[in-house]
């Protein structure tokens, strides 16, 4: 074992390399994720009051962490307020899907190059049952259980990059798209085709034509851009304003 000198007190002891710190989450940490989760995962919709009393009951704490989490999200532009009027869940913004897709769709693609010497055979099989999962999902009608599936097929590929910059930006970005995900699949709107998009995927990985593949991901996101606005459009996503009153 590997050891490093800690000093303390005009001393110094011997510890493990390895020792980390306890990760501690703290009630307004906590109260913050559950309700940015409402907020992505589609159960609290644009447009819907966020009422810090009501919030604070159904979290069982008090209001004061969730007014700290929803000045949070109001910063991150998940929450939008009218002063001494109300709080609401902000509208989708749709120029920022414009900004987000095509950064996503060329990292997606630099993730295949690095993970080209890591993608073995059990990896190529697991992506294949991913998307029967995927399909069965559709095929349920399953919205939230749909846009896991597809996320969990892409990320496959990203982790196997074994690139933990790239991971990280990823990561990031995606989990400002989940809000456009839930309404896509929701939709159903051509969903079904990202099944077979992500067949031409895995038939490309068992070619070893990892070019393909990363063409055939560009494709798959390309496409599901296109989609994904019309479901947006079918379930009112796009077009839930600010209110007056």
């Amino acid at each position: 074992m590997i050891y490093y000198i800690q000093k303390y007190g005009g001393g110094s002891r011997l510890l493990p390399k390895s020792t980390t710190q306890v990760k501690r989450t703290s009630i307004r940490e906590q109260v913050y994720l559950r309700i940015q989760e409402w907020i992505i995962s589609g159960e609290l919709k644009p447009g819907d009051k966020l009422k810090d009393q009501q919030l604070a009951d159904a979290l069982g704490t008090s209001r004061t962490p969730i007014r700290e989490a929803l000045l949070r999200l109001e910063e991150e532009g998940m929450v939008q307020t009218k002063a001494n009027s109300w709080t609401q869940v902000a509208p989708v913004d749709i120029q920022q899907a414009h900004r987000l897709y095509p950064m996503i769709w060329t990292l997606e693609k630099l993730a295949v190059s690095f993970a080209q010497a890591n993608i073995k055979p059990e990896h190529i099989r697991q992506l294949g049952a991913i998307n029967e999962e995927l399909e069965r999902a559709l095929e349920q009608e399953n919205a939230l259980d749909a846009q896991q599936c597809d996320a969990r097929f892409h990320q496959v590929i990203i982790d196997l990059s074994a690139n933990e910059e790239l991971i990280g930006v990823l990561d990031g970005l995606k989990k400002k798209l989940r809000r456009y995900e839930v309404a896509y699949f929701n939709g159903f709107s051509g969903a079904e085709q990202s099944v077979e998009e992500h067949k031409a995927i895995i038939a490309a990985l068992i070619d070893g034509n990892f070019a393909a593949a990363a063409e055939n991901i560009e494709i798959n996101w390309k496409n599901s851009f296109r989609r994904r606005f019309a479901a947006l459009e079918t379930n009112g996503f796009a077009n839930v304003l600010l209110e007056d009153e």
